[in-house]
């Protein structure tokens, strides 16, 4: 959000506050100066939706955790939806192309699985759900601690996963066409990442 959206900040909050019950001795001017603060990082839609979607279940005044629960989901659902985009990129990328996923998180915990490859190919119908449970755990975690550069009490994580045609590439010292395909979008990056070393 930007200051220009405080006027319609400030109105849904005080249509919020006619709809629920605001925790006594709370100031409702200050409550909005603090919310609006500690979202601004969020567009307007997307905290009215979140605020809306609490006043629909909940019957006190939202909180800042709860506005920010409903805007990203729960750690659960989260790494649920975080394992859902490994299994695109396993069923539609497969190891043919090189592949960048959201959050440093994902990488986390496909480097602590063993890497793209492995997690690839242990993949099956018997073992998925333990697979799946295992990420999770490790997706969790990362979110934490993993980071895309080197930054202290972090632990950087690759900056994509290379194709097999790349690492063959790279192994045998010939050159090849570098195409990072971003999961979630399914849009090639055009950003710049260093040669990767085997």
């Amino acid at each position: 959000m930007i200051e220009s959206d405080r006027p319609a900040f400030d109105e849904i909050m005080d249509f919020v506050n006619d709809l629920t019950i605001m925790p006594s001795g709370k100031d409702l001017s200050r409550m909005k100066t603090a919310l609006f603060t500690s979202l601004e990082q969020y567009p307007l839609d997307v905290v009215a939706k979140a605020v809306n979607a609490h006043c629909r279940t909940e019957k006190f005044f939202p909180m800042l955790a709860d506005i920010i629960r409903q805007i990203e989901g729960t750690p659960d659902e989260r790494a649920a939806l975080a394992w859902s985009l490994v299994m695109k990129a396993k069923r539609k990328y497969k190891l043919r192309r090189a592949i960048k996923f959201p959050v440093p998180a994902i990488h986390f915990a496909i480097e602590k699985m063993g890497g793209w490859e492995r997690v690839y190919w242990s993949i099956d119908d018997s073992n998925e759900s333990f697979k799946a449970a295992e990420f999770q755990r490790f997706f969790k975690i990362g979110e934490k601690c993993a980071s895309w550069e080197f930054e202290t009490g972090k632990v950087k994580v690759c900056s994509y996963f290379p194709s097999e045609e790349e690492i063959y590439a790279i192994r045998k010292g010939k050159k090849f066409k570098r195409e990072i395909f971003d999961v979630e979008t399914d849009k090639i990056i055009t950003e710049k990442f260093k040669q990767l070393s085997m």
